[in-house]
């Protein structure tokens, strides 16, 4: 068996050299980063440990470097939810096990355990008995060419200026419309909890096979209100109006820069095995 273990850099391996930013900051923040640090540094080294006395082969890499270079039987993400994003967006039929390195400061609703309890669900995990479900993810292609990130949670549409205004024409099965907004939030079910929910959208079960789109903030003039101005699809189809928008997956880290009269279509991918997700705490942490 060989396992590639997906973690998370701390704030501090990232930007340990900028002496001077954290000489300013007060002590309590400080302290919190040192701390966090020391957390990820224990997670990732009780990790490996625990797998090399298994005798089990194992990879890591930072989830800023991620690359599919070869097969593996089970992919680790040690970090929080961006971290197992990271990790999801590339893998096809492997399973994925999320592992919170700090919890203190990481919600990590997608992770099973974290570093004081991981080793019974993952020991669980290697001998096949730990409960699997079925995640649906979300393909995006531009001008008809498919991204190489399939997104697990949400893809945002907006211009790469937030004070600008975002145009476009937005296509939902057989209707289409005109729009100006501050951009647009297209989900998956697992993503309907995050920033779309924020922005009044709704949770859906986790199990649908579903887009959920909403309109952020649109500006209706001369109309009264949109008739697509949320919802739920089995796919999408969007045109730029104008220059200078960007296709964000997951977060801030990937973006696709999006010029004028450039297309996007957004549909369901297949579905990604996710180990010893609960469905109950999510539905009690997001009612």
């Amino acid at each position: 068996m060989k396992i590639l273990i997906v973690y998370k850099k701390s704030f501090i391996e990232s930007h340990g050299s900028d002496r001077k930013g954290l000489a300013q900051l007060d002590a309590a923040d400080r302290d919190r980063l040192l701390k966090a640090d020391l957390e990820n540094r224990r997670a990732l080294g009780d990790l490996t440990a625990h797998l090399a006395r298994l005798g089990i082969s194992s990879d890591a890499v930072s989830r800023g470097t991620l690359a599919a270079k070869r097969h593996y039987d089970l992919v680790i993400s040690l970090g929080g939810d961006g971290t197992f994003f990271a990790a999801a967006r590339y893998l096809k039929d492997t399973p994925l096990l999320g592992i919170n390195s700090d919890p203190a400061n990481s919600l990590g609703l997608w992770t099973c355990a974290d570093r004081s309890n991981f080793r019974e669900p993952l020991d669980r995990a290697l001998a096949g008995k730990l409960r699997a479900c079925r995640i649906r993810r979300m393909s995006v292609a531009i001008n008809g060419k498919p991204v190489r990130e399939l997104a697990f949670n949400d893809v945002l549409i907006a211009h790469r200026n937030p004070a600008a205004m975002t145009r476009y024409r937005l296509s939902v099965g057989s209707n289409a419309e005109q729009q100006r907004s501050s951009g647009l939030w297209i989900s998956t079910a697992a993503g309907s909890t995050a920033g779309i929910r924020s922005a009044g959208g709704r949770r859906m079960p986790i199990t649908s096979k579903r887009l959920q789109y909403l309109v952020r903030e649109p500006y209706t003039w001369p109309q009264r209100r949109y008739r697509l101005s949320r919802g739920f699809a089995a796919e999408l189809g969007l045109q730029t109006l104008t220059v200078g928008l960007g296709l964000w997956i997951d977060g801030s880290r990937i973006r696709y820069d999006l010029g004028l009269g450039d297309r996007v279509e957004l549909r369901p991918s297949p579905a990604l095995q996710v180990l010893g997700y609960d469905d109950a705490r999510r539905r009690r942490l997001f009612p």
